[in-house]
């Protein structure tokens, strides 16, 4: 069990309240001076009953955290997360982010080739970002991964897989 410090108890407590500004000020601060046991806190709010200038708020801190560390709390929250509207910027927050998500490279294809259109080019935007960082093992796992899900790749996104094909072969 993580212990947390008063200033992020104090944190979780302005993120959970209904004051949006009290919320917006904590964000804020969080982007700053906080660190990633906050993350899960912030995922809490993406959802649509949250004010939009809020989820936008999350997602800017998201696309510019550095902190390698952040990566399996990202993918984490990412395979919990309701896949509605918010869903494909949270994905789009991975590959600005500039962190590198090459150990989880087989989430982000399945979500390529379960999710929209949109979704799926930002999936492939973090595969991209992140294939030349695996060993030949993971790469060719990846393959493998991609070749079982052909068949459940729409017509619309099938141009794009045979693409996300070449980026993870090294063609």
């Amino acid at each position: 069990m993580v212990t947390l410090t008063v200033q992020e108890k104090g944190w979780i407590s302005q993120l959970e309240s209904n004051n949006p500004a009290d919320v917006m000020i904590a964000i804020k601060e969080i982007r700053h001076h906080g660190n990633i046991r906050i993350l899960p806190y912030l995922f809490r709010l993406m959802k649509p009953s949250t004010h939009e200038a809020i989820r936008e708020s999350i997602l800017m801190l998201i696309s510019e955290l550095k902190t390698q560390e952040a990566v399996p709390v990202i993918v984490s929250i990412l395979e919990q997360a309701d896949r509605g509207r918010d869903f494909t910027r949270l994905v789009a927050a991975c590959w600005q982010s500039g962190l590198n998500f090459s150990g989880h490279i087989p989430v982000f294809i399945r979500i390529f080739v379960d999710c929209d259109y949109q979704t799926a080019v930002e999936a492939f935007s973090v595969i991209e970002e992140s294939i030349m960082n695996v060993d030949a093992t993971i790469q060719k796992s990846c393959l493998q991964l991609l070749q079982e899900s052909a068949a459940r790749v729409s017509k619309e996104k099938y141009p794009l897989y045979r693409e996300l094909v070449k980026v993870v072969s090294g063609e």
